[in-house]
């Protein structure tokens, strides 16, 4: 797989941050400056109006091309062309909804629904919509017109098209129709993906649990889970999750080529439970950042106590746990109940107390390259973001603003004075009052978003 990078913009700084792995019980590792220095104001890592960070080019609305990419991230290994036809035409099972949810030890009635050859139309329509052989984007008002009737008419050959479309992902090209382009879709493999989600039935359900058995592409796995969610809601989490872990594993392993994994936190994340806690904890070694970011959000609050855990420790983990407890800190009390612990015995060193205060006046993390949630955006400002080199990690902070309810605020004004209550710290005082002072900065935004949602 392609992971050139590429800059987006220019004339804004960049922030980096560099980290330094450590093991046993030494003390988290030097890092490269991400923050200004814990004399900075909270908002000071948007000082200076900082451009996203690199991203890799794997990501098609990243890099415009005209030549098809060969894609080298797969789970399975590619078949000869003798084997694959007989494989190909196996029936595959898929497991009705209703099946789904018997209790263990019910025997399970899976329909295997073999997909039908194609017809000699659809292999034509997948020709003229993937040109490899003779690449080329659609440009003209004529070309995209004629190029969407063509991905019409072979999701109306239903069935017999998915054969079509899965030839060509198991493939494992792409065309890159660049950013901003008339077709609707960024790639022809994320064109695909949607024409099995049209096709739908069992067949369409099939052709996308192949390729997300197959694919160990971090956006494609997160955008096949959400698409089996569509065709049967519930019924195929397991089946994500499973191949989230053995797509991070490879990445843990050196097989993606410094790849962005963020979407293999985002599928733990959306269809996990405490089933993924083991997996979170072991990828903070690797992606500190990331794994806190998804234990902050796991549902219930149930990767709380993982976080609290791990800011009690002398690993590098430590600051991450600890401001994803401050960002949660008003909606979880055992979250807020820590930070004050650790704050009353001086656990919490000088030089963490400036990283935190932003969070406690309602800062959120994001993942840079999401493939779940939309961007966020702070009014005419752009959100603080980052870039760490240990384990490629890219994300942003930005308040929400719906979320900062007057009722909100209060509890963060009220927790920041327990907080100044119970630690005499100078840096913990001065940062603590920079963040009261954005939280009031911050009141006539979440009035007039309030005003807007009424």
């Amino acid at each position: 797989m392609n992971h050139s990078l590429k800059k987006n913009g220019s004339g804004r700084r960049r922030i980096f941050i560099g980290a330094l792995a450590v093991v046993g019980a030494m003390s988290w590792g030097a890092w490269l400056v991400l923050y200004p220095g814990p004399g900075a104001v909270p908002q000071a890592r948007g000082s200076g109006r900082p451009q996203p960070p690199l991203r890799s080019a794997a990501n098609p609305e990243d890099s415009p091309r005209s030549a098809p990419i060969t894609r080298t991230a797969s789970r399975v290994p590619a078949k000869p062309e003798s084997e694959r036809a007989d494989t190909e035409s196996a029936p595959v099972s898929v497991q009705d909804p209703a099946v789904a949810a018997l209790p263990s030890g019910v025997p399970s009635k899976a329909a295997t629904v073999p997909l039908p050859e194609p017809t000699p139309q659809s292999r034509q329509l997948m020709s003229a919509l993937c040109r490899l052989d003779q690449p080329s984007i659609p440009r003209t008002p004529e070309q995209v017109a004629e190029w969407k009737q063509n991905l019409q008419q072979l999701i109306a050959q239903g069935a017999p098209a998915v054969r079509a479309i899965r030839e060509f992902l198991e493939k494992n090209v792409d065309l890159d129709f660049g950013p901003g382009n008339a077709l609707g879709y960024s790639s022809a493999r994320a064109a695909m993906f949607d024409a099995l989600v049209q096709i739908g039935g069992a067949e369409g359900l099939t052709g996308t649990l192949q390729t997300l058995q197959n694919t160990a592409d971090p956006r494609e796995i997160a955008v096949l889970a959400q698409n089996l969610e569509k065709l049967e809601p519930g019924s195929h989490r397991q089946e994500a999750i499973e191949a989230a872990r053995e797509a991070l594993a490879m990445a843990a392993g050196g097989k993606l080529d410094g790849a962005d994994v963020a979407p293999l936190f985002e599928v733990l994340r959306s269809y996990g439970d405490t089933s993924v806690l083991t997996d979170l904890m072991q990828a903070a070694k690797q992606w500190n950042y990331y794994s806190a970011i998804a234990l902050a959000q796991l549902p219930d609050g149930a990767g709380i106590p993982a976080l609290i855990e791990m800011s009690q420790g002398a690993s590098g983990g430590k600051l991450n746990a600890l401001e994803m407890l401050a960002q949660v800190s008003t909606k979880y009390p055992e979250a807020r109940a820590a930070l004050l612990e650790q704050a009353r015995a001086n656990k919490i060193t000088p030089n963490l107390w400036p990283y935190l205060a932003p969070l406690l006046a309602g800062d959120l993390y994001h993942y840079q390259d999401s493939a779940f949630d939309s961007p966020i955006r702070t009014g005419d400002k752009r959100p603080n973001s980052g870039h760490v080199v240990l384990g490629n990690q890219h994300f942003y902070t930005a308040p929400a603003f719906e979320l900062l309810t007057p009722e909100d605020i209060n509890q963060r004004l009220a927790l920041i004075e327990e907080l100044k209550a119970v630690t005499g710290d100078p840096a913990a005082l001065k940062a603590l009052d920079q963040s009261k002072d954005l939280i009031e900065r911050r009141r006539p935004q979440t009035a007039a978003v309030s005003r807007l949602g009424e």
